[in-house]
């Protein structure tokens, strides 16, 4: 009888750090700057508690057309997909910056920084040297769309266009998702602006097979799905287009 209860505890203690860490990835209605859901303000804070290496590591690339700079500064665990998503866009074409989480579980608790708090100082200095800038970032939805914002209103129309053009529903990020702040990461370029990519859950479950976006599925390539590399050669697209 102890052991029966003892593995209902177990299992609803499972389930309920899943939902929460579910939860917390939904868009809330916080302002844009505000810090008040996440347990860090800054990248210091979060280092006196969690180990590189171990609880979380940074990937960069310096390669490709330094005009660009292709970002998930909340990658690996803390919301899935948007690393792999990002390095993929990249490619040897673009340089590339990743923030991943490695925890266990309850990555977006622990590790999530607000992109206008988010002060790693590698990710300061390759953003600085960029003009043009795409962050990838992942919100709660259950409805396959991307919410686009950021302050360089013409990519993000190309964005937009050639999203559509490959069957992706794309709307106008919400005040709080908007990334218009001056403050927000993908603005810290040259030029002062770049364009922000909230993909909801919904759409980042359908660029894997099964829906399935746990590390063991986002590591093997054979899982990424037709959508995974219309996604990925979309945005490239837009990148030439606009480069062009």
């Amino acid at each position: 009888m102890k052991l029966k209860i003892t593995l209902a505890v177990a299992v609803t203690v499972a389930a309920l750090l899943w939902f929460l860490n579910e939860d917390k990835e939904k868009s809330s209605q916080k302002a844009e700057d505000d810090c008040s859901g996440d347990r860090f303000c800054s990248f210091e804070e979060l280092t006196a508690v969690y180990e590189e290496g171990k609880d979380w590591v940074i990937a960069t690339s310096t390669e490709g057309n330094q005009q660009w700079l292709v970002s998930a500064i909340h990658g690996g665990g803390i919301e899935e997909t948007t690393s792999t998503l990002a390095e993929a866009i990249a490619g040897d074409d673009y340089p590339y910056y990743a923030f991943k989480g490695r925890l266990a579980s309850n990555n977006f608790r622990n590790l999530h920084i607000t992109s206008t708090n988010f002060d790693e100082p590698q990710a300061l200095e390759m953003v600085a040297k960029a003009n043009h800038h795409i962050s990838i970032h992942g919100a709660g939805g259950d409805e396959p769309k991307t919410l686009i914002g950021g302050r360089d209103q013409e990519l993000m129309g190309i964005v937009k266009h050639h999203l559509e053009e490959e069957g992706f529903a794309v709307e106008e990020a919400p005040e709080h998702l908007d990334g218009d702040h001056p403050d927000n990461y993908v603005n810290k370029t040259k030029t002062k602006k770049g364009v922000q990519l909230e993909i909801t859950r919904a759409q980042r479950k359908a660029f894997f097979k099964n829906g399935d976006i746990r590390y063991s599925s986002r590591k093997d390539a054979a899982n990424k799905t037709e959508a995974f590399t219309s996604y990925v050669e979309a945005i490239q697209k837009a990148m030439k287009e606009y480069r062009d």
